[in-house]
């Protein structure tokens, strides 16, 4: 009996550990990323088609803004002095397509899948996002990273450049930039897969508990 309660303990304060560990990886890449989030109305080849026309725009018109900034904190403070320009940006081209449909565009967090860009590959999880949702957002969505600069209108050619890499990882701390990379060593894929279904989990408790 003892020897069953030391292995629950064991186990307890081993699972305490690792949430600890995930966490402040999730807090880490929380605060090295900004995501844009653009979702349709539906999912109707059009309303899908007017998605990407919106992503264009938006990409296209707000290059000069955030390639600039080399702090995420800038960024951010950008896309929030620039919500009601991007705002417009995107109905404009709504309303050129000849749609009548009313978009959002907010701060906040969303959750996103596995993405690799190139090098750099994201974990699923939760991260601070642009989010631009037009009409009643039911649709697929698209993203892409807004901060450091990872969005291109060519999807083919989405890579992130060894600076983007560094950025994330010096913001993430000393270990980040094994964990954020495509080759990673053996230990640092598990702890990496591990993660992947830690937030796997989070979201499925999340759901049952709504």
């Amino acid at each position: 009996m003892k020897k069953i309660i030391c292995a629950l303990c064991i186990g307890f304060f081993c699972t305490l550990l690792i949430h600890s560990q995930f966490e402040t990886t999730e807090a880490a890449l929380a605060k090295s990323v900004i995501r844009l989030h653009v979702i349709a109305n539906s999912d109707s080849d059009c309303d899908q088609a007017l998605k990407l026309k919106v992503r264009d725009r938006i990409i296209k018109e707000t290059e000069g803004i955030f390639e600039v900034q080399s702090t995420i904190c800038a960024a951010r403070e950008d896309i929030e002095r620039n919500l009601g320009t991007i705002r417009q940006i995107a109905q404009d081209e709504i309303t050129a397509n000849g749609y009548n449909y009313p978009v959002e565009v907010s701060l906040g967090m969303s959750d996103f899948p596995t993405k690799e860009y190139g090098e750099l590959v994201l974990p699923a999880g939760s991260y601070e996002a642009l989010r631009v949702e037009i009409g009643s957002a039911q649709g697929q969505n698209w993203w892409c990273v807004l901060f450091p600069p990872l969005c291109f209108v060519d999807e083919t050619c989405v890579t992130a450049s060894g600076e983007a890499i560094e950025t994330v990882a010096q913001s993430m701390g000393s270990t980040g930039s094994e964990f954020i990379t495509k080759q990673k060593s053996p230990e640092v894929e598990l702890k990496f897969r591990a993660y992947e279904l830690w937030q796997s989990g989070k979201k499925k408790l999340a759901m049952w508990f709504e």
